[in-house]
C-alpha cells in the first residue's frame, strides 16, 4: 500500500451468530450519519451470495437511514462485473458481509474488482465488513490444505485496505486462525481480536478505535503469544 494521506476509517463489525441488532446498529449509525440517505453497495461473495444474510443486513441499514442497498453477485463465473463497477462507483457505503475469507477475496480477484475496491478507499469511501467481511479489510488471513495440520497452513493477502490483522468473534476457540497466521507473518508479528459484541474503526494509517467492546492485540514473540 502507498503512503499518502488517512482517508475514511473503515468500521469492522466482529458479528457472530446470533447477529446483536443492537451492536451492528451502533456500530453502523454514526458513520451513516456523514451521508443524507446513502446508496450502500453490498458484497455477499464470502457467503456465496446468501440473500437470507443480505435481507437481514439490507432491513438494519434501511433502519438506520441508508436509501438504498444494491445487493452484487459475485459469487458465480458470470457475474455482470460491468454493472458492479457501476454500482460501486456510485455508492457511498461499500459493506462485506460474513462467510469464509478466502472464498470473498478470491471471487473479487477473479472479477478484478480489488483495484477498484483500493481506489474507492484511498478517495475516502466509507468502508464497512462484519466477521469475515472485516477480516477481508485487513492485510493476511491463514488457510489449511489439511484441517488441523499446522504444517498446511499458509498465508494469503487480504484486500490490505487497512496494514493490520484481524479476526472476529473467536473467543470460544482461542482465536486459533489468528494466532496461526501470526506465526505464518513471523516474530514480532501483531493483531487484534474483535469479540463477539464488539465493532472497531480502522484506518489506512493502521489507526484503530474502539466502538463497541474492547478489542484484544496478540503479538507473536519467541514462539509465545503476549496478549493486552
Amino acid at each position: 500500500m502507498s503512503a499518502g494521506p488517512i482517508g475514511t476509517p473503515a468500521v469492522l463489525i466482529s458479528g457472530g451468530q446470533p447477529l446483536d441488532a443492537a451492536v451492528f446498529s451502533a456500530a453502523i449509525a454514526p458513520a451513516l450519519a456523514r451521508f443524507h440517505k446513502p446508496k450502500v453497495a453490498y458484497i455477499g461473495a464470502a457467503n456465496g451470495d446468501r440473500e437470507g444474510f443480505f435481507e437481514t443486513v439490507n432491513t438494519m441499514f434501511r433502519s438506520a437511514g441508508a436509501s438504498s442497498m444494491d445487493f452484487l453477485r459475485l459469487a458465480r463465473d458470470d457475474a455482470d462485473v460491468v454493472a458492479a463497477r457501476a454500482v460501486l462507483s456510485a455508492a457511498d457505503v461499500i459493506f462485506f458481509s460474513g462467510g469464509e475469507v478466502e472464498d470473498g477475496i478470491n471471487w473479487i480477484r477473479r472479477h478484478g474488482l480489488d483495484g477498484m475496491l483500493s481506489e474507492l478507499f484511498a478517495q475516502g469511501r466509507q468502508f464497512m465488513g462484519i466477521s469475515a467481511g472485516a477480516i477481508m479489510i485487513g492485510a493476511h488471513w491463514v488457510r489449511w490444505d489439511v484441517p488441523g495440520d499446522d504444517s498446511t497452513a499458509a498465508l494469503f493477502d487480504c484486500l490490505g485496505l487497512v496494514p493490520a490483522t484481524f479476526d472476529t468473534h473467536a473467543e470460544d476457540e482461542d482465536w486459533v486462525e489468528l494466532k496461526a497466521t501470526l506465526r505464518l507473518m513471523g516474530d514480532g508479528a501483531s493483531g487484534y481480536g474483535i469479540p463477539r459484541g464488539g465493532a472497531i474503526s480502522a484506518d489506512s494509517g493502521g489507526r484503530l478505535v474502539n466502538l463497541t467492546k474492547e478489542y484484544l492485540t496478540y503479538t507473536y514473540k519467541n514462539g509465545h503469544y503476549i496478549i493486552k
